[in-house]
């Protein structure tokens, strides 16, 4: 049976006062210190103050997740990244040790076992495994992860190259690379690599930091290695490392000789004596290379018919999106590599984030993102 889905539909606030900033501590630590000290008396009055927890985490998640946003649309702004990196290292602390006494508390909650297992078995297994997991020795460690994170967007976000005649951005000059002419390939592809390299030094020098850190995070949490705590951390309860590991083999087994096979068929088609980077992209058979839409405004509008194609409610709710302002789409310079589907989780609207230059490769991503989006529409009532 299908959900139904209203994205019109409004959360109004019952325990967050509606002027209240979520970006300023002082409005938050008095709702916190509400909560706490609030006395529990029955099942009805638990599940009624989970109700206010949730609202007040989602509207601070939805401030979290505004800056982030703001931050990845334009990393060469210091406003934005201001505000963001204020949130990260003034609030997000704080919300963190909040949280996990709030947690502590549901959990100590002799009401707990009084609400319905089918319905809070989900919450309670995470409430569970967040608070097992909470060590203050990382709240700061993870305030030094997302600045670092940070710092990885500004520098990638800031990568351009001159390509006849003009500045372009690492993404702009996918265009290229599935051109029929090998040498314009070849060409953009290597100017692509050595602009790379030019901060193959920095990046490296943050990707060591990264792992250092996390593997002291894991430490702090009694684990023995990163792996191990993100399954954790991630809620991965249903599968294990091993059972990944099991999925690798067998990619290499059976999916990897095709893929061989597969490129041994290109390098044929192509003409040449050894396939190269450049190669991967163009049609083999010569063809000019597809070019679905030359406006975001007209990949949008066809990716609505699309949308409405498979199911009239992922039109629908595709077309809120659009009219909301809840897709940046085009790529440009200063803006955050990639793509990801992100939350406003106050309003429960999805926000999509891409890169697009025009190539065939940007509908696929739309469609996989706009499946992220549409499981995270409001319901209707």
């Amino acid at each position: 049976m299908p959900i139904a889905v209203d994205p019109h539909r409004t959360f109004p606030r019952r325990f967050v006062p509606p002027e209240a900033d979520l970006g300023d501590w002082s409005h938050i630590a008095p709702l916190v210190e509400a909560l706490l000290a609030r006395e529990v008396r029955s099942p009805d009055e638990l599940e009624q103050w989970l109700l206010d927890l949730s609202e007040l985490l989602a509207a601070i998640q939805e401030e979290g997740s505004r800056r982030y946003v703001a931050m990845t649309q334009q990393t060469d702004d210091p406003e934005r990244e201001a505000r963001y990196l204020h949130f990260v290292r003034e609030i997000q602390p704080q919300v963190d040790r909040a949280t996990f006494t709030l947690k502590r508390k549901y959990l100590e909650s002799p009401h707990r076992h009084g609400l319905p297992r089918h319905r809070y078995f989900v919450l309670d297994r995470h409430t569970e495994n967040d608070v097992a997991l909470f060590r203050e020795e990382n709240v700061p460690l993870f305030v030094r992860e997302a600045e670092l994170e940070q710092q990885y967007q500004k520098v990638t976000g800031r990568m351009t190259v001159f390509y006849r005649g003009e500045e372009r951005t690492l993404q702009q000059m996918a265009k290229f690379l599935d051109e029929p002419d090998r040498a314009v390939r070849q060409e953009a592809w290597e100017l692509v690599a050595r602009r790379r390299l030019r901060d193959r030094e920095v990046l490296e020098d943050l990707y060591d930091a990264l792992c250092t850190l996390r593997q002291q995070i894991a430490r702090n949490a009694g684990f023995a290695d990163y792996r191990e705590y993100a399954f954790r951390a991630r809620g991965r309860f249903d599968y294990t490392p091993e059972d990944c590991l099991r999925f690798h083999r067998a990619v290499e087994a059976y999916i990897v000789p095709v893929v061989c096979e597969i490129h041994k068929t290109r390098r044929r088609a192509l003409g040449v004596e050894r396939l190269r980077p450049w190669d991967l992209r163009v049609d083999p058979l010569g063809r000019p290379p597809l070019r679905p839409f030359a406006r975001t405004q007209d990949l949008i509008s066809r990716a609505g018919e699309v949308f409405s194609r498979v199911d009239p409610i992922f039109g629908e709710l595709f077309r809120f999106m659009a009219s909301q302002g809840l897709l940046d789409l085009e790529n440009r310079k200063g803006k955050a590599p990639g793509e990801y589907q992100s939350t406003m989780h106050e309003r429960r609207w999805p926000f999509i984030f891409m890169n697009t230059v025009g190539v065939e490769g940007d509908v696929r991503t739309l469609v996989h993102e706009g499946g992220h989006a549409f499981s995270h529409a409001p319901r209707a009532r």
